[in-house]
């Protein structure tokens, strides 16, 4: 059984002993699933799936992302410092986000580190279903062109993603995304990835764990890249959550580490 799947497994089953759940069941669900606190509706994931349902009009919801090699050789995997992104919505099931520029560290020649910084970004996200089973949503957005990239590097002006969550039980989710770009062959753009599976479960209503499987387009390399990770979110206080979790890549490249730890923090305002 693969790790990622026995760490969830195992969560699951210490969170059945825990007296002060809530009593979820199925007549308990609200009419649309894009009103509930639920984290894997609502927020993008630590590995870069994104939410299914768009902010509130009116709302803004700020997201950012911290990354960091946890391998025991040295240099750096996949790293950010940190990656913050700005969701707001606009009208009813239609959000507009904005990614901001950040400095990014990863694996050079011998372990070498590499400090570019990722672009500027801003599209449009629309849920397009929303009951109290599911949500799905699509998403685009604008790359502009940066001076930072040298004319042998190609770089993705637009990206383009389409994600579904699905309640399988009143306390766990499965969530899917893919997502596709002009091209494969960036310098750096955004640790996301191309194509993955969630599954989530809430331990009590300010807790849940979820765990991923996915893959994604290595950096300056057009080749595939399968990882696996494992997180908890936390609602620290009625419109702040905290995520944590511990990744591994199943296939790393020359020069990747296979380890790595995420953490960020999620505000509503």
């Amino acid at each position: 059984m693969p790790l990622p799947v026995f760490l969830f497994v195992a969560a699951i089953g210490a969170a059945r002993v825990n007296a002060q759940t809530p009593d979820f069941t199925l007549a308990n669900l609200p009419p649309s699933a894009c009103t509930t606190q639920n984290p894997a509706f609502t927020t993008d994931d630590l590995s870069g799936v994104a939410a299914p349902c768009t902010v509130a009009p009116g709302s803004l919801l700020i997201e950012t992302l911290y990354y960091q090699n946890a391998s025991r050789v040295g240099g750096t995997a996949l790293a950010a410092y940190p990656l913050f992104r700005l969701r707001t919505g606009i009208v009813r099931r239609l959000e507009v986000v904005v990614d901001l520029p950040s400095q990014v560290a990863e694996s050079g020649l011998n372990g070498a580190g590499l400090y570019p910084r990722t672009q500027l970004g801003y599209g449009l996200n629309y849920t397009v279903i929303a009951n109290a089973r599911m949500a799905a949503a699509f998403g685009t957005e604008v790359l502009p062109p940066s001076s930072r990239f040298t004319v042998n590097q190609a770089q993705p002006r637009y990206v383009l993603d389409f994600t579904v969550g699905y309640h399988l039980l009143p306390r766990a989710t499965l969530s899917a995304i893919a997502t596709g770009s002009s091209s494969r062959q960036v310098g750096f753009n955004q640790i996301s990835p191309a194509a993955a599976v969630r599954m989530a479960y809430d331990s009590s209503v300010a807790t849940q764990f979820s765990t991923d499987i996915g893959t994604r387009i290595v950096t300056r390399h057009s080749v595939a890249q399968s990882y696996g990770d494992v997180a908890i979110n936390e609602r620290i206080r009625k419109n702040t959550t905290f995520d944590v979790g511990l990744g591994t890549t199943f296939n790393p490249v020359s020069n990747a580490k296979a380890h790595y730890l995420a953490s960020g923090l999620n505000f509503h305002l």
